[in-house]
């Protein structure tokens, strides 16, 4: 008779049923996938957000640096955009990292935005009258016959991880400064 209760497939669906060891490790084996994904996950945005804030952070800086300048020349503005790749460590700068620093004037017999000098880095062109950051700049935000500095910054961040952020992001940013040290900051090309 107990060979036959032994035998009886509803007892022993009964019995294993009833059996709670290795109860945590399923569970865990169920879990850990989901932990680790979510760990992962927040590595790689914490890191996307910290360069997003650098490349911020080194357009503002390059553009202070430029507005306390009087004139800017073409070593000063290498020294600038080597700035750049310091600012930007431990992210790798290079070709992923590019600026271009602009001066701009409101022009009195238009009242319109004029670019009075460009420089790119890693950039294919400088700005122009007609490109969209400096046609945007108001009368409000520039007096007639004021200059202003205007430094873009466009990184494109490629993840370490690529497991969630497979493509590459670009964060941007653009800052604007007024001229500390006069009207306007000359650049000479020597």
């Amino acid at each position: 008779m107990g060979i036959l209760r032994a035998l009886n497939p509803f007892n022993t669906l009964r019995r294993f049923a009833k059996d709670r060891r290795g109860v945590s490790a399923v569970e865990f084996a169920l879990i850990a996938p989901i932990l680790i994904t979510l760990y992962l996950g927040l590595a790689e945005l914490t890191l996307a957000m910290m360069a997003s804030r650098k490349a911020s952070h080194l357009a503002a800086s390059i553009g202070d640096l430029a507005a306390q300048s009087e004139s800017l020349t073409n070593a000063n503005m290498t020294d600038l955009f080597e700035i750049g790749d310091s600012i930007i460590a431990p992210f790798d700068g290079g070709a992923a990292l590019k600026v271009r620093v602009t001066c701009v004037t409101m022009d009195k017999t238009d009242n319109k935005a004029k670019v009075i000098w460009s420089d790119p880095h890693i950039w294919t062109q400088k700005n122009t009258n007609d490109s969209p950051v400096v046609s945007a700049i108001t009368t409000a935000q520039l007096p007639v016959g004021q200059s202003l500095i205007v430094t873009e910054v466009e990184y494109d961040y490629d993840s370490p991880l690529h497991s969630f952020l497979p493509a590459q992001s670009q964060f941007k940013d653009t800052f604007y400064h007024h001229p500390r040290n006069g009207s306007v900051v000359v650049r000479k090309t020597s």
